[in-house]
């Protein structure tokens, strides 16, 4: 399998490791941290990035260094996809949903970290979200990127569904019966130019880093392999673009108070900020920030990552100062 070649290009400390938890899920798990965080004893909680839907840590590649230069960066392949596992998951949305949850729990332990900022992008906000409501403990601050599967689906699920992306529209039909990664497996090794031509955008959106066929040949190879977390992926979803166990509900009544939120949404995204809103609103004495980024589609921190990179950056400045604070009044105690 291709490994991004754009790791070379990133100024921190890259590492990979394929990560086998305590529970025999192997995480494909990269860690990208600066010079200066490296070489000292840097205690402020790290970063953790969820990719979304058929991605790959290598996504985030324009965002490594940003968010790196004053704490740990930790991006996984998702168990279900990239180099990771790829169990077999359950019909059930609730059981399939469960082993997402698990394999980052797992994954967490194996890596002995207390706790983390975590921020997940499109289905990895889905998963990132549900792994906050059973462990928030863990979790020092939420940020949910263009997030998937958060609203019910509305009687009036029509009219959004011709908001999609035309070419979602066109594959969701075609593929319904199959796993959604089919056609370009079916294709063989013409999958890398099917890509490029139905996602011209996935290059575009890098080229200021590279001027090839790097991101779609990574992206073909990541998912030319046997389905897994696509599989997981129809069964936790309603055509088109609903979940069947929506989250956010569930963040409305279940999630624990103490657990600061940051949403982000591309101003040209087909993903309804809504729900970032109702959350706000649901969650008056729970820190809730929504943001627009703009000119920015559903791929947030490729679209526009600077903007992206300065959110993020300034949300883990705010737990710093959090954790600073209430250490101080411990001590006072």
């Amino acid at each position: 399998m291709v490994l991004l070649p754009c790791f070379t290009d990133i100024k921190g400390h890259v590492t990979r490791e394929m990560v086998r938890t305590d529970d025999g899920f192997v995480i494909n798990t990269v860690t990208v941290q600066s010079e200066r965080v490296r070489l000292s004893d840097n205690s402020e909680p790290p970063i953790v990035l969820l990719h979304g839907f058929a991605g790959g840590a290598g996504i985030w590649c324009k965002n490594f260094d940003a968010l790196a230069a004053e704490r740990t960066v930790y991006a996984i392949d998702m168990v279900g996809f990239g180099r990771s596992s790829r169990p077999v998951f359950s019909e059930d949305p609730v059981e399939a949903e469960a082993m997402f949850v698990k394999s980052l729990e797992s994954w967490r332990r194996t890596m002995c970290l207390p706790s983390f900022i975590l921020a997940g992008h499109s289905m990895g906000g889905f998963v990132a979200g549900a792994y906050t409501l059973q462990h928030p403990s863990r979790v020092e601050h939420l940020i949910l990127v263009d997030c998937w599967g958060m609203p019910p689906r509305p009687e009036n699920h029509e009219e959004h569904r011709s908001k999609l992306p035309g070419w979602v529209r066109t594959l969701g039909t075609i593929l319904q019966p199959f796993s959604p990664l089919f056609g370009l497996r079916a294709v063989g090794p013409f999958g890398s130019m099917l890509l490029r031509m139905l996602r011209p955008d996935m290059k575009n959106k890098y080229a200021d880093m590279f001027d090839d066929r790097t991101i779609p040949n990574y992206l073909y190879h990541l998912n030319a392999q046997p389905p897994s977390g696509e599989v997981a992926m129809k069964h936790l979803s309603i055509p088109f673009g609903w979940a069947k166990c929506p989250l956010l509900p569930r963040l409305c009544s279940s999630l624990d108070p103490d657990v600061p939120m940051t949403l982000l949404y591309g101003q040209r995204s087909w993903v309804d900020c809504n729900s970032g809103y109702k959350l706000k609103t649901v969650r008056p004495d729970s820190y809730v920030d929504v943001r627009i980024v703009d000119r920015a589609g559903h791929h947030i921190y490729s679209d526009q990552s600077k903007s992206f990179n300065d959110i993020v950056a300034e949300v883990c400045r705010r737990v710093s100062d959090h954790l600073t604070t209430s250490a101080e009044e411990e001590e006072d105690e």
